[in-house]
């Protein structure tokens, strides 16, 4: 969902409510008018009930649901099966086209990120109804930042309130500054490693204070070339903007229009600051994925989330991995927040035009019960399930590893004064992304003096324009829709 998603979002919303049978899912007992489901059909003679489940797991893990499926979920719920498929190409517009066909699947993955067109379209199913009659899950064992999520009011049009209308599977703070300590001196460990309250997390630092930092600690060969770099960001460098963006105070865009904010003088500072680290760190020739060279001590700083543990062995580098919050523009005695971003990833809905949305739920709440025991053993983000953190995560019994259960102990802390990435209801971040994809390393060649193709100025005027251009289609078709 990067450069390719924007180029074609136009055309998907453009054919969002024309096209029809252009989905790729079908069959199943969803989508074709919304019968009411037939409960009784769960186990007895007249068959099994058909649950289909399109998500954008990879190959890997698609096999390894199929098994917990056969294994443990098919001899709970006999009556109930569930068809897995995964995404090939561009998952949310394949999901709109399916919507769009009639043909979407029962449960579709669905990140906090993207929901928007689908809750503005009232193409979801609401499930507090089903959480309250549930003998497994309830809201209150979820961690509170899924309502900001995923409730949203059809009357305001904003979210954070309202009926609920997904879960995510499992939550991280991803913006938290991982620092590995063995490569700053003790002066700037002083600075990076300030901790006002002992919870084990760094104090913000301020944006004057991280910038001269990632660049002070970049090392370079004799031709130039880096050795070390001072950071990168881990993530898509469009959502560590937001991050930035926000602990100043700001946003990408004006939530009253949807437009972009780059015009703004404040705006443009921080993307300045921004772009400036990233182009003296060579993050446009960098290695995509900087996590393993994190850990092998090439990276000084980077941000990530809690997965980066079990993912890319972080823990491995002991008590020289730190963990500090997101910088914030400034720093008072009266003020030092930082709010860190969790951008959520895999969750669930459920198609408000299924026949099979019990059936749905029931397989949305194995998975979360099921899972929820597992991945809190690997240290693979906190599960939505809370009682897993404090029972397994932080459990000196049962989490013996000491570093590891450090670490689940920052993200904790840190989980609880989390807040959703910001969304725009008229452009997506992905589609946001894939603007600045498409630009962002000639800005940053034109900052190191290598050219001077792509001005700051020049930048913030493709990136407006381009979020003005889906701003202005996605209302043109939602209006359409009345």
């Amino acid at each position: 969902m990067k450069k390719s998603f924007w180029k074609i979002a136009a055309v998907a919303f453009a054919s969002l409510f024309v096209c029809t049978g252009c989905g790729i899912l079908g069959g199943g007992t969803s989508g074709g008018g919304g019968e009411e489901e037939d409960e009784s059909t769960f186990g007895s003679a007249s068959g099994k009930t058909v649950v289909t489940y399109y998500s954008f797991n990879n190959e890997q893990t698609n096999r390894e649901l199929q098994k917990a499926v056969e294994e443990d979920f098919n001899v709970k719920y006999p009556g109930i099966h569930v068809d897995l498929r995964i995404s090939t190409g561009s998952f949310f517009t394949n999901v709109f086209n399916d919507f769009a066909g009639g043909t979407a699947a029962d449960i579709i993955g669905m990140e906090p990120g993207e929901i928007a067109p689908f809750v503005m379209y009232d193409y979801l199913e609401p499930l507090d109804e089903y959480f309250a009659s549930s003998e497994i899950v309830h809201q209150d064992d979820i961690w509170a930042v899924n309502k900001q999520a995923y409730c949203y009011d059809q009357s305001t049009m904003k979210f954070g309130t309202g009926k609920l209308y997904a879960v995510m599977k499992d939550w991280s703070t991803d913006a938290m500054l991982f620092y590995n300590k063995a490569l700053l001196s003790e002066e700037q460990l002083a600075i990076i490693g300030r901790d006002a309250n002992n919870d084990g997390i760094g104090d913000p630092m301020t944006f004057d204070e991280f910038s001269k930092l990632a660049v002070d600690l970049i090392k370079s060969d004799s031709k130039g070339s880096v050795t070390q770099y001072g950071y990168l960001p881990g993530l898509h460098e469009a959502k560590v903007l937001a991050q930035f963006l926000a602990n100043a105070g700001l946003s990408w865009f004006d939530p009253a229009t949807g437009y972009s904010t780059f015009k703004n003088a404040d705006v443009q500072n921080v993307l300045n600051m921004y772009y400036t680290v990233l182009a003296k760190n060579d993050k446009d020739h960098a290695p995509g994925n900087p996590y393993p060279i994190f850990r092998q001590g090439q990276v000084a700083m980077c941000m990530g989330g809690l997965y980066c543990t079990d993912m890319y062995d972080f823990d491995g580098l002991g008590d020289n991995l730190g963990i500090a919050y997101p910088p914030v523009k400034t720093r008072t005695a009266e003020t030092t927040e930082s709010i860190p971003y969790t951008t959520g990833c895999v969750g669930f809905a459920i198609n408000k035009e299924s026949k099979s949305k019990k059936a749905s739920f029931r397989f949305i709440e194995w998975y979360l019960d099921y899972f929820g025991a597992q991945d809190a053993r690997k240290l693979n983000n906190f599960p939505a399930l809370q009682k897993y953190a404090d029972s397994i995560m932080l459990n000196p019994e049962i989490n013996t590893n000491a570093t590891m259960r450090r670490i689940a102990a920052c993200f904790n802390e840190s989980l609880k004064r989390a807040a959703v990435i910001d969304r725009n209801l008229w452009c997506s971040q992905a589609s946001f992304e894939g603007i600045e994809n498409m630009y962002a390393g000639e800005l940053m060649e034109t900052i190191r003096g290598k050219n001077n193709n792509r001005p700051l100025s020049d930048f913030c005027d493709i990136l407006d324009s381009g979020i003005r251009n889906q701003v202005d289609q996605r209302k043109r078709d939602y209006e359409t829709r009345g």
